[in-house]
Parts: C-alpha cells; sequence; structure tokens
C-alpha cells in the first residue's frame, strides 16, 4: 500500500511538472509555478491503461534519467488545494502561502508529508462516491494534424466514476531540492 501511495505522489510531480507542449512536442512550455498546498487522499481508481514517456523537465538533484514504456496503472491519491493556517487552534492564525517570488531559486519540486491527528489517529476521507474528470483518464497528448489543426477527443478529458475517498495521507508543497 505504501509502495502504491510513494507512485502516486511521483506521478503527482511528473504530472504537474510537464506541460501540454513539452509531452506533444517535446521542447518549449514551461512548468507552472506551484503556489498551493496539497491535501491528498487515498482512492480506489481504476487502471487508466496509459503508457508513458517521462522527461526530466528541472534540473533538480533527484532527478532520473527518462523512462520510456511506463505503465499508469490505478489511481492511488487524489489531491486537493487547500489553505494552511498557522498555528493549529490559535485565537490569531495566519495563512501559510507558498511565495515563489520571495525565493532566489525557484521551486524545482514537491514534498509530502505524512498526516494524523494529534492523537494519532487518520482523518477519514468524505462519505460518498465521487467522479474524477482528469487528463490521464482521459486521452493524453494533443495530436495535430499538419496544417496545425487538432484531430477531434486529442488532448481530452474523461471522468472515472464511483470513487470512494478513504483518508487523508498527505499534505504537499512546493520545495527546493539541492544537494
Amino acid at each position: 500500500m505504501k509502495y502504491k501511495a510513494v507512485l502516486g505522489v511521483v506521478a503527482l510531480i511528473a504530472i504537474l511538472g510537464l506541460s501540454p507542449t513539452r509531452a506533444h512536442a517535446g521542447h518549449g512550455g514551461l512548468p507552472s509555478a506551484l503556489t498551493s498546498f496539497f491535501a491528498c487522499y487515498s482512492i480506489n481508481g481504476k487502471d487508466s491503461d496509459q503508457t508513458v514517456d517521462l522527461q526530466t523537465a528541472n534540473e533538480s538533484p533527484i532527478s532520473v534519467p527518462n523512462r520510456v514504456g511506463v505503465q499508469v496503472n490505478n489511481g492511488s491519491l487524489a489531491c486537493t488545494i487547500v489553505r494552511m493556517l498557522v498555528p493549529s487552534n490559535a485565537q490569531q492564525q495566519n495563512l501559510a502561502e507558498p511565495d515563489p517570488t520571495r525565493l532566489t531559486t525557484a521551486f524545482n519540486a514537491m514534498k509530502c508529508y505524512a498526516v494524523t491527528t494529534p492523537k494519532g489517529t487518520l482523518f477519514p476521507g468524505p462519505a460518498g462516491r465521487f467522479n474524477f474528470t482528469d487528463t490521464i483518464w482521459g486521452t493524453l497528448g494533443i495530436q495535430v494534424l499538419p496544417d496545425g489543426t487538432p484531430l477531434p477527443d486529442s488532448g481530452s478529458l474523461d471522468t472515472e466514476t464511483g470513487l470512494t475517498i478513504s483518508q487523508l495521507r498527505y499534505i504537499c508543497g512546493p520545495a527546493i531540492i539541492g544537494q
């Protein structure tokens, strides 16, 4: 289970790091700055049935060589943008926000932390079944005809239905990784 969660976080980083232009054309397009924190929940996604090639999108010391033929399996984490208020339970709380404009080096990764309540229990996810519309469940990549016309249904979103959200697993935020 831990392996699938870590794989899900790695997939999330890869998704956020690649722009559609870079994925299609092999150059151009820049990853956008991350300016939010994410709460990541375990989900019971089905096999995406996608095979992709991955290229390193930045110069992080933990960059790995390009990967060919990576099978993207089931969705295991769903991350949502959250506001983080500090300190917890204080009368006066401050909003914590990642601000890439105040740094001399741009964020080049995400770092995730395991989450538990003060008593060591887990936070349950919301009740019910949910639908997730995303690009990996849809058709990856924008395919373009020689005249520049995009093919219908290329780079499209699609919806996976009936997923449950079991528990809050991680809080993730932008990071700078160096050696």
